[in-house]
């Protein structure tokens, strides 16, 4: 919902050189930014969710703007500010989470997993910042329901519906070279032919200093039963490799989200009980209701932040009655 008002100024078409689109609070959107959006809601479109492609693009980047100021707005009144040092906070806070130090690493890291280019990504980031602490103590929180739970568990059998037992080696790149990228896929190749050759020889490999994670080296390369859907969410690229892996047989060289060539062992399988993923499906399920509950929000939250649009062909599409006349920037 829309609160308009009137809004007059005397000025000439000739002078409309920065027509002013919507005014939100102290905010306002012009001609500029609406043409500085373009560019930036066309690569967001496809992570966009519940986006009404019946409308124009038009009134779709004018309501892509609309929403961010009205999230920056009520953000400002809530006291949450991002500025240069709080992004830097955050990437760090995320390196650390994902173990990477170079900060180039991490961008690459960060454009693999998002599917956005990294300039992109830091753009949007103040955003998704001021998202996930108004997520936090401002949006209604709706629960997925048991039927909801048991149909998604039904439907994704295959990630959820068993443990697994496994050991792992990892060999870790020195730096970003070419050279010791190759050194170390030659590396983990060679031990890959020792392990086919002697499975039983995995352990002891797993438990020597060619295992450069030190926590899997200490325990040779175990990892105690932990259900598929688990490690889905926390190891997406070891869970891919041993969902095609037999009891007792050896994945092949592969790639994790750190960039360090692993080769990994299934040690046992065995089905795991609903109740044992019960949260986790709950979490996954909340998450993909985020977006869709927080533009809920967003689009109901425009009522208590006083908004004034003075472009006719959004007006004309959206049906508001024409009472504003157009006025311009300096």
């Amino acid at each position: 919902m829309v609160s308009l008002s009137v809004f007059t100024s005397e000025i000439r078409p000739a002078e409309s050189l920065n027509k002013i689109i919507a005014t939100i609070g102290n905010q306002s959107i012009s001609e500029l930014d609406f043409d500085d959006a373009q560019d930036k809601y066309q690569k967001l479109t496809k992570y966009l969710k519940n986006e009404d492609m019946r409308k124009s693009l038009r009134t779709r980047i004018i309501d892509f703007l609309i929403d961010r100021a009205v999230v920056d707005s009520i953000a400002e009144d809530e006291s949450i500010q991002v500025n240069e040092k709080r992004l830097e906070s955050e990437i760090e806070k995320r390196m650390e989470f994902m173990g990477i130090t170079s900060r180039k690493q991490f961008e690459k890291a960060v454009e693999s997993s998002s599917g956005m280019s990294y300039e992109l990504w830091y753009t949007e980031l103040p955003y998704q910042i001021k998202k996930t602490q108004l997520m936090q103590y401002k949006v209604p929180n709706h629960p997925p329901s048991d039927k909801d739970i048991r149909a998604w568990y039904a439907q994704n059998r295959e990630k959820v519906g068993f443990e697994v037992q496994y050991r792992q080696i990892a060999v870790t790149p020195a730096n970003d070279s070419i050279t010791e990228e190759s050194r170390i896929h030659k590396e983990a190749t060679e031990i890959k032919k020792n392990v086919l050759s002697d499975p039983s020889s995995f352990g002891l490999i797993a438990g020597s200093p060619r295992n450069t994670d030190a926590n899997l080296r200490a325990r040779k390369g175990l990892m105690d039963w932990v259900s598929s859907f688990e490690l889905y969410k926390t190891n997406r690229s070891v869970a891919v490799a041993l969902s095609s892996v037999p009891v007792g047989s050896i994945s092949e060289v592969f790639r994790d989200e750190r960039k360090r060539y692993c080769i990994v062992k299934v040690e046992g399988k065995r089905p795991t009980p609903l109740e044992n993923v019960r949260q986790g499906i709950v979490n996954l399920l909340s998450r993909e209701k985020e977006d869709e509950n927080f533009i809920k929000w967003v689009r109901e939250s425009r009522s208590t932040v006083p908004i004034q649009i003075f472009d006719d062909a959004y007006k004309k599409e959206n049906k508001i009655p024409d009472q504003q006349e157009t006025f311009t920037l300096d």
